[in-house]
């Protein structure tokens, strides 16, 4: 008897929550959970992100710190946030990256790391446009100027670190 209920319970929350059929597409996927959060159903767009963002989809994962770090659907909590963050931005995505330095500038989920800190946003710097590059880039400068001494060269050896592990795709230096 107990079994069954668990199944049947745990069908009734699939469909109240949105969740998607195995067969939907990524892309539908996220954008079910996208159309979620913007209608202010927070909670359904976790449960249409998580199996996504567990499956390594970039996206989801950053949309999983969102949530996390915002207290949006499901308690705050910064460490999961940074860890959500973490994942995508191994990946490449860059507002993950920036986000991953502000948490270690600041301390908040992540040990504070200045070092670290820089070598995200420097990073992220490559990737993000207009006023993302701009944040990145300023997040960066002011980072590096409270470096204590040896901060500077770690910085330096955990960014180049960082590109060796993975490289980003060439671009144009022109920003907009």
């Amino acid at each position: 008897m107990g079994a069954r209920f668990l199944a049947l319970f745990l069908i009734v929350v699939s469909f109240a929550a949105g969740a998607q059929t195995p067969t939907a597409s990524p892309v539908a996927t996220y954008e079910a959970g996208l159309k979620a959060y913007l209608e202010g159903d927070h909670s359904g767009a976790w449960f249409a992100w998580l199996g996504l963002a567990e499956a390594g989809h970039a996206e989801a994962q950053f949309s999983m710190g969102h949530l996390y770090r915002a207290g949006e659907g499901v308690p705050r909590d910064a460490a999961i946030a940074a860890d959500w963050f973490a994942r995508a931005a191994a990946q490449g995505h860059g507002h993950a990256m920036l986000n991953l330095a502000l948490m270690h500038e600041q301390g908040a989920g992540v040990p504070r790391d200045q070092a670290l800190a820089y070598a995200y946003a420097a990073r992220a710097g490559r990737i993000l446009e207009g006023e993302n590059f701009e944040r990145a880039r300023s997040a960066a400068a002011r980072i590096a100027l409270g470096f204590q001494p040896s901060e500077a060269e770690r910085a330096r050896r955990l960014l180049i670190e960082m590109d060796r592990r993975q490289p980003l795709p060439a671009r144009s230096t022109v920003r907009r």
